[in-house]
């Protein structure tokens, strides 16, 4: 196959997200352009665990009603999903997450001060739909327990963080609930 050295360079863990990224980029290039060949990157690439793993912790309710929690589906499913296109910014987060991130469902509690974690789950690879929209395909834990911690950062549904500002802000209740 002529693309065996880009696909050596996808290996697990041998490639950063911005690598997977641009690698992508030219393979989608290449199979619009009638390279057949070049799916076998894109497949690679979906499965593919980046160097730098993020951790994101991800919002589920959406317009923030509890009432419209999506996380119980995406947990039967094993998945996850963002559906609100029209936030570009947001959307471009999301589709920076690769396998091996950590999700961790949230819900902000206290304006500007607190969230409450839902549950957490490894992303195994990345999926598109019937309407070629890309979600997750996430191993979720089994983890039922609820707790709450210090908000981090921005007031986004998809908020990724790297892992070292997470072990620096974070509070040991956190990696226990994380580890039970």
């Amino acid at each position: 196959m002529k693309y065996n050295k880009i696909l050596a360079k996808i290996e697990p863990g041998s490639a950063s997200r911005d690598d997977l990224a641009k690698l992508r980029s030219r393979a989608l290039e290449k199979y619009a352009a009638g390279d057949i060949e070049a799916k076998e990157v894109l497949d690679a690439i979906d499965v593919a665990t980046p160097s730098d793993n993020y951790i994101v912790f991800m919002g589920f309710c959406p317009g923030a009603d509890f009432d419209n929690r999506q996380d119980i589906e995406w947990r039967e499913k094993g998945i996850c999903r963002f559906d609100y296109i029209d936030s570009t910014h947001q959307l471009k987060r999301f589709n920076s997450i690769y396998p091996g991130d950590l999700i961790v469902l949230k819900k902000r509690h206290t304006f500007g001060k607190s969230m409450k974690l839902y549950g957490h789950g490894r992303v195994e690879k990345i999926q598109y739909d019937e309407a070629n929209v890309r979600f997750l395909k996430v191993n979720w834990s089994g983890q039922t327990d609820v707790i709450e911690v210090p908000l981090m950062g921005a007031n986004s549904t998809v908020d990724i963080k790297l892992m070292t500002l997470v072990n620096k802000e974070m509070p040991e209740s956190f990696f226990q609930w994380l580890a039970s």
